[in-house]
């Protein structure tokens, strides 16, 4: 965190190299929040980063990561920060096909869950019971086992 004199300096500093420096200040700072804004997202989905890049779980294959550069490439997902709902839908779909792809049954099972799931929350409510059935069946009970 800087104070208020160190940012006056660099502010002073900037101005003596680019004249408009304060013309696009707001601009800059705008720019900055918003950035931090994605970040925060992409943290809340277990991205990471350094000098060298940013990289995300790649649901496809839990324990590993796959670079910024090639997220929207391999998964055709746009970014985290540009998530709807309809996109976090289908990154849930590929944890679960991850997680579970070892068994196939399971995973068709987990998968055919968070559809109707999904389609509930779109309102379609008569798949409630499928809904129910699959949620309360010996395969999610067990699926961990």
């Amino acid at each position: 965190m800087t104070s208020d004199f160190q940012t006056a300096k660099f502010n002073l500093a900037m101005q003596q190299i680019h004249s408009n420096w304060y013309d696009h200040l707001d601009q800059v700072k705008a720019a900055m929040r918003q950035e931090a804004a994605a970040w925060a997202v992409r943290s809340d989905y277990g991205w990471d980063g350094d000098d060298g890049g940013e990289w995300g779980p790649n649901p496809l294959a839990p324990g590993e990561d796959i670079l910024a550069n090639q997220w929207e490439d391999t998964l055709g997902l746009p970014f985290p920060e540009d998530f709807d709902y309809t996109d976090s839908y289908v990154y849930e779909l590929m944890l679960v096909i991850g997680k579970y792809k070892h068994d196939p049954v399971v995973m068709a099972h987990m998968v055919a869950l968070r559809a109707a799931d999904y389609l509930g929350a779109i309102g379609q409510p008569t798949l409630g019971t499928i809904r129910g059935k699959l949620r309360n069946s010996y395969v999610v009970e067990h699926a961990d086992d």
